[in-house]
């Protein structure tokens, strides 16, 4: 399979703009994956700097360059679903709303599953708590 790489950077670019629009609303979505340090940049430069791999139904943007004098190396890991590629505008536009309303929603139910497993641990703790007094 070939692979688009210019039509992959507009993506790239695309999803990291609307993540860092996001950002500064307060809203913290991963379209590129969690380990994603992806900044928009020109094509070229994007060329020199990653290496890319289909892994599966993913397109996998990588650079584990290591990091001159250092221990460790970039770690910086983006992906996103392969059939995006094929996407038009309109319908990548409407797949970036679904997912962005899809991890938010996912984000809440995350909030209140947590507020009700501290409560249960306040209930326990206090009950701990009045058997000592």
């Amino acid at each position: 399979m070939k692979l688009d790489l210019e039509k992959v950077w507009e993506i790239m670019n695309k999803l990291s703009n609307k993540m860092e629009e996001l950002s500064e609303n307060n809203k913290y979505v991963y379209l590129l994956g969690n380990s994603s340090e992806y900044h928009p940049m020109e094509f070229d430069s994007f060329l020199d700097y990653y290496s890319f791999k289909i892994d599966g139904e993913h397109i996998i943007v990588f650079n584990t360059d290591p990091i001159p004098y250092e221990d460790y190396s970039m770690n910086d890991f983006s992906s996103f679903p392969l059939s995006l590629l094929s996407l038009s505008e309109k319908d990548l536009n409407t797949w970036i709303e679904n997912e962005i309303e899809r991890q938010l929603n996912q984000q809440e139910i995350n909030k209140i599953s947590e507020k009700e497993d501290i409560k249960r641990q306040i209930e326990s703790l206090t009950k701990k708590l009045n058997n000592y007094a």
